[in-house]
């Protein structure tokens, strides 16, 4: 398997490890301890976790990745530590893995429309991204994507923002290359098989999966993130991280999260029951509504009302939803996030109010990314 030829020669970055016994006067530390403003602040914390913000965090997350093990062994898989690569959130999980594995000039394809930020992440690593469109239903054409010739695919299944979970031959065609494809599935543990395409990325060297914990363990303000693939695999991504890239208190609040994973997989459950109520609901108010396998919609606004108007609209009214973008078949489209059931109520009385006042001017708002 290829690996960006610049990295070939280079070592990942291993700091000395933590050691909470002896002096430490090997890490050029603050010897005093935390600033004490800090340090008062998280006094209960600090008790409670064990977080020490005055020395550095462990430098490879061990105790985030022997968490996530023992989390996904739970759940019938067989990972080790070594199966996993922490990151800061999912965006560097993308970064680090273009960097890792593909020189300045070779292609990624990506399906389209598709999460918009992976045309950056290419961009800042200077690779060309290519487009592959999707089907007339949002599924995935790997076809379209193989006719690229691209070096690397990446692919979000469930698809962000059309709620897609795409099908298993499909993705299989792609990974049959023997080239890289990255899954994004941060969205997964919502879908009706939330194990995913983890199995695949345990076994294959060329699937990497990233996932994070923003979604369905709500804690997105932690940014932690994570890649799952075989231990050879990861250990070419490690070579591109940054150093100390996943902060100490972050690192320990994610281990009592995974420790404790029945609050994700209720909410998770929680979402897939409330799905298709949402979907109704905004049908019965003419919206036409993608079948969805994440924790949103996909929705085009009723004939006659203009995107744009009806979000501003919404927004003044205090609920807000997400214009689906510049993409010719989303420029129609919302993106709503299922919530509560008081999220709900006060979504339809908004609508409710909005939808007569919201006529399409027929002008079209430019290109945003």
């Amino acid at each position: 398997m290829a690996m960006r030829r610049t990295l070939q020669g280079l070592e990942p970055y291993r700091p000395p490890e933590t050691d909470r016994q002896g002096v430490a006067l090997h890490r050029n530390t603050n010897r005093w301890g935390a600033h004490p403003a800090v340090r008062e602040l998280l006094k209960g914390l600090s008790i409670e976790i064990g977080v020490d913000v005055s020395e550095y965090p462990s430098g490879d997350a061990r105790p985030v990745r022997e968490a996530l093990a023992a989390r996904f062994q739970r759940l019938g898989l067989s990972p080790t530590p070594d199966c996993f690569l922490v990151t800061n959130g999912s965006n560097e999980a993308f970064d680090v893995a273009l960097k890792a594995l593909l020189d300045p000039g070779e292609a990624v394809a990506v399906p389209s429309p598709s999460y918009s930020m992976y045309r950056a992440y290419a961009l800042m690593n200077g690779l060309r991204l290519v487009e592959a469109p999707l089907g007339p239903d949002f599924e995935l054409d790997p076809d379209a994507l193989l006719a690229t010739k691209a070096d690397a695919f990446i692919v979000c299944s469930p698809n962000n923002p059309t709620g897609t979970r795409f099908a298993r031959e499909a993705v299989d065609k792609l990974i049959k290359t023997g080239k890289f494809v990255i899954l994004d599935e941060a969205y997964a543990e919502f879908s009706d098989e939330p194990e995913g395409w983890l199995p695949e990325a345990l076994e294959r060297e060329n699937v990497i999966v990233a996932r994070t914990l923003s979604k369905a363990f709500g804690l997105a303000g932690l940014r932690v993130g994570y890649l799952v693939a075989r231990p050879s695999t990861i250990e070419r991504l490690n070579r591109a991280r940054l150093p100390y890239n996943v902060n100490a208190l972050s690192q320990a609040l994610a281990v009592r999260a995974l420790r404790e994973p029945d609050y994700a997989e209720e909410y998770a459950q929680f979402i897939r029951k409330e799905r298709p109520r949402w979907a109704r609901a905004l049908e019965e108010r003419g919206f036409r509504v993608w079948p969805s396998q994440a924790n949103f919609l996909l929705a085009e606004v009723p004939e006659g009302v203009g995107r744009d108007a009806l979000v501003g609209a919404l927004a003044a009214q205090g609920v807000h939803v997400r214009a689906a973008g510049a993409h010719p078949r989303l420029r129609r489209c919302v993106r709503v996030t299922i919530g509560t059931p008081d999220d709900l109520s006060a979504l339809l009385r908004a609508l409710d109010a909005a939808l007569p006042r919201a006529p399409d001017d027929g002008r079209r708002q430019p290109a945003r990314r």
